[in-house]
This record gives structure tokens, C-alpha cells and sequence, in this order.
């Protein structure tokens, strides 16, 4: 029972907590509206929702298709160097503080 808390609450630090993480990282360098907003907010807490537990079950190939899917999605935005890097920096801060979250839960449920 005290596992499947301590998963929950890993999972849940890092779907939530990660949009704050992001979003001061990327306060830093101005706001890109270019789309629906608050769709990259939603977007990243999908992405997380989804990479988080398949850290949990080591299928951790799948996390590269997760983001290869959400490239192919973005690729003629890609062009435009500004936003690429912006882009990348923010998936990159929502993917690495998912993995690093979840690696941290699989750390305090092997205690």
C-alpha cells in the first residue's frame, strides 16, 4: 500500500510540479504565444503523464518515441530557429524533470 502512495505522489510531483519547473525556466526568455493558450502547459503535463510511468516500468526506449512523436508533430515550426530553441528547451526541462521525478520515486520505493 505504501508503494502505490509513494508512486502516486512521484507521478503527481512530476505531471504538476514539472509545469512550474518549466515555466520558470522558460519565463526567462519571453512569452511565444503562438498557438491556443496554455496548450504547451497541457501539453507538457500529457507528456509527463505519460513518460513518468514508463520509467516506472523500464520501457525506457518508449520515452525516445514520446519525443519523437512531439517533433514530428512541431517539424515545419522547427524551421524557425527562435522557436526551436525555445521548443527545445522546454521539452527538453519537461522530459529531463519527469525522468529525474520518476527515477527518484523508483529510488524511495526500493528503500
Amino acid at each position: 500500500m505504501l508503494r502505490a502512495f509513494v508512486y502516486v505522489v512521484g507521478f503527481t510531483i512530476a505531471v504538476f510540479g514539472g509545469s512550474t519547473y518549466v515555466e520558470r525556466i522558460l519565463k526567462q526568455f519571453g512569452k511565444r504565444n503562438r498557438g491556443i493558450e496554455g496548450a504547451g502547459k497541457i501539453i507538457g503535463m500529457l507528456e509527463r503523464s505519460v513518460v513518468v510511468p514508463l520509467i516506472f516500468v523500464g520501457a525506457y526506449e518508449a520515452v525516445g518515441l514520446v519525443l519523437m512523436a512531439k517533433s514530428i508533430a512541431r517539424f515545419e515550426q522547427l524551421r524557425d530557429r527562435t522557436f526551436a530553441e525555445y521548443y527545445l528547451i522546454g521539452t527538453l526541462a519537461s522530459l529531463s524533470f519527469g525522468v529525474m521525478v520518476a527515477l527518484l520515486t523508483q529510488v524511495a520505493v526500493s528503500i
